[in-house]
């Protein structure tokens, strides 16, 4: 290759890095970046943002400038950055009245993972159950699981379920969302599914509760018979045995020393089990052994668990049970 040649090449390169920008942020360092340059990510799942909250951070923004860089992308085929995470920040940025805002670009194709700004958020907690909710949804409705869901999130498949269920909830325990967690209102849910009316009259009494609230709630109207119980136990009543018409009395004559008529077999001895069947479950990472032949005094979405390091027995929610092992063994005589 000729020097002349070789000075075309070089030349033609440079024409072609001509206005590009050099790479920036590989060093993990911040730079400062043009807020016009920059545009939220549509698929943000943070949807509400609190006007007066915004305000207060432009005020600290203006006194003492921003402390935390956003996370960006890689400029896109529109020449603009995308927001990875900090979109609270940015919006404050803009109230503040600057230009530029410190930034660390996000190598690769970060930002294509929907994931990504979901984990963020929900490790600075910052994000409401409606909106997490949402986000889990639109991952259901997308074909996933919910136990890939809760890998991805680093969360428990409990977590992922009582967000999955927000948008089968009426409105007025939806509402309470806002007020209550959502723990409290996901276990209200699971009585208005039997008693919608003493679930709404309680929402009705509460502009807000905590979960102990809403634990003594339930706890009171699961051993409150409501109308319809009240009925059967009076239907029941009318039937007592005093008021059966009398029913003749066999004659001692025509029955053996055992009570039966003659020719009659007498009836085959219950068999003494000698196994019984152990389930085994897991709840939030420890074993436990489901405890059969009984109910949780909760409702019917709660079963009993002796957890493996305690002794005492649980009511857990059965949507936070995972089936682990069901096996036959021997019982003591």
């Amino acid at each position: 290759m000729s020097y002349a040649q070789k000075l075309d090449d070089v030349a033609a390169l440079l024409d072609h890095l001509e206005g590009l920008e050099p790479p920036i942020g590989s060093n993990g360092a911040p730079l400062e970046i043009a807020l016009s340059l920059i545009e939220e990510d549509p698929g943000q799942p943070r949807r509400n943002f609190d006007a007066l909250a915004l305000e207060e951070l432009a005020a600290s923004i203006r006194e003492r400038g921003l402390l935390q860089p956003i996370g960006i992308t890689e400029k896109q085929e529109n020449g603009m950055h995308r927001i990875v995470f900090g979109a609270r920040r940015f919006r404050a940025a803009n109230i503040a009245g600057l230009t530029t805002i410190k930034a660390i670009i996000q190598p690769g194709q970060a930002g294509d993972d929907p994931y990504d700004q979901m984990v963020e958020n929900i490790q600075r907690d910052d994000l409401s159950a409606t909106e997490i909710a949402a986000f889990i949804e639109t991952r259901l409705k997308a074909g996933e699981k919910q136990k890939d869901i809760a890998r991805r999130l680093a969360k428990s498949k409990g977590f992922v379920a009582m967000h999955a269920s927000v948008g089968q909830m009426p409105k007025v325990l939806r509402d309470k969302l806002s007020t209550s967690p959502l723990r409290a209102v996901y276990e209200l849910y699971q009585l208005w599914k039997r008693d919608a009316a003493r679930v709404e009259e309680f929402c009705a009494r509460h502009e807000s509760f905590t979960r102990p609230q809403a634990e003594a709630f339930i706890e009171e109207a699961s051993a409150k018979p409501n109308d319809s119980d009240k009925a059967d136990l009076s239907t029941d009543r009318n039937f007592r045995p005093e008021h059966l018409a009398p029913q003749p009395v066999e004659e001692a004559s025509k029955k053996d020393a055992r009570g039966l008529r003659t020719g009659e077999l007498a009836p085959a001895a219950p068999r003494k089990s000698s196994s019984e069947v152990i389930v085994r479950v897991r709840h939030e990472q420890r074993g436990g052994r489901l405890v059969l032949g009984r109910v949780s005094n909760r409702g019917s979405h709660f079963a009993l668990v002796v957890l493996d390091e305690r002794d005492d027995e649980a009511d857990v929610l059965l949507s936070e049970l995972a089936l682990i092992e069901m096996r036959m063994e021997a019982s003591l005589p």
